[in-house]
């Protein structure tokens, strides 16, 4: 099927209006956030907790918690790129502005804190630790973020990321204990 010339030339001109505003949200980002307290805060919240969880991580189950940790970012990105783009949430800095989530959050707090919590105290209830993650990253992550002026709630409340947070966690646990992975052996 074709698109009609009259569609056609709508979509071109949203296309060129998307980019002329990217154009400018770059040349903010890089006089503005580039090097700033907040590029350096983020670009640090990237690394370090990859590298702890590496240098501590439990080695023989590597696999098996990375693929949990792929599917929270992969669920992450996509819901924070989709908020976002709704306008229920705005992000004042980012690391990299090509990406339109808040990559710290998105690519490495929440997963590394998934892992955390898979890891320690295995014998605790999934969900237990569904709560505490859904308290930590709604309760406390995003109202931290909020006060120190990186993230804005426009149409949002982190009462709504309780749940979605809540189920994350269980899927991705869900994935991590797969019996799939001791048939491998």
């Amino acid at each position: 099927m074709i698109i009609p010339d009259d569609v056609a030339k709508k979509i071109d001109d949203v296309y060129r209006s998307l980019v002329v505003v990217n154009q400018k949200d770059h040349e903010v980002w890089i006089e503005y956030v580039l090097l700033s307290w907040q590029w350096w805060l983020f670009l640090i919240l990237s690394i370090i907790p990859w590298l702890l969880w590496w240098k501590f991580r439990k080695k023989d189950s590597t696999n098996r918690l990375l693929l949990g940790a792929f599917f929270t970012i992969i669920i992450s990105m996509f819901l924070d790129s989709f908020g976002a783009e709704l306008g229920y949430w705005d992000y004042r800095y980012e690391l990299i502005p090509f990406l339109p989530s808040f990559f710290p959050w998105d690519l490495s707090l929440l997963p590394v804190i998934f892992l955390v919590l898979v890891q320690i105290k295995p014998n605790i209830s999934p969900i237990l630790k569904a709560i505490f993650y859904a308290f930590l990253s709604s309760f406390i992550g995003e109202l931290f973020f909020q006060w120190l002026g990186l993230y804005r709630p426009i149409d949002w409340n982190s009462l709504f990321s309780f749940p979605i947070q809540f189920i994350i966690f269980l899927i991705g646990y869900s994935l991590v204990k797969s019996k799939s992975f001791e048939e491998l052996k």
